[in-house]
């Protein structure tokens, strides 16, 4: 899987085969629709891109290509954070540091106690 972030339509994608496990353009398609107009050739595309991404796994069949993910929806979010802080703390440093230690007294009350849970038991995991 490369390093990537996904656009929205891409992400949308991916949150249907993630959820269904198994997709063709046409499965993909109708769930989509139900939420904005799209046309067939254009997630066919995405499909695509998403394959030569790492992403899914694009296998061939009698009535066309069926699609599955290549990697969990967790793997993907764990990669796609690790990028962004790697990213972000390289270029800023102690600044970004300190910027997401003021950001998280903006958490919602449990998101903020299960956040700082993680962080006090990681030495311990390891």
């Amino acid at each position: 899987m490369k390093n990537t972030s996904l656009g929205e339509l891409e992400q949308a994608i991916m949150e249907v085969i993630w959820l269904d496990k198994t997709c063709s353009v046409r499965g993909v398609l109708t769930k989509l629709q139900k939420h904005r107009k799209i046309a067939y050739t254009t997630v066919a595309t995405i499909l695509h891109r998403l394959d030569e991404k790492g992403l899914v796994l694009r296998e061939s069949t009698k009535s066309g290509y069926v699609y599955t993910p290549k990697v969990s929806r967790g793997v993907f979010s764990k990669n796609i954070a690790n990028t962004f802080l790697k990213n972000f703390i390289g270029s800023f440093g102690d600044d970004a540091i300190a910027s997401f230690a003021d950001s998280v007294d903006k958490l919602p009350k449990e998101k903020k106690k299960y956040l700082l849970e993680l962080l006090e038991n990681y030495d311990k995991d390891k």
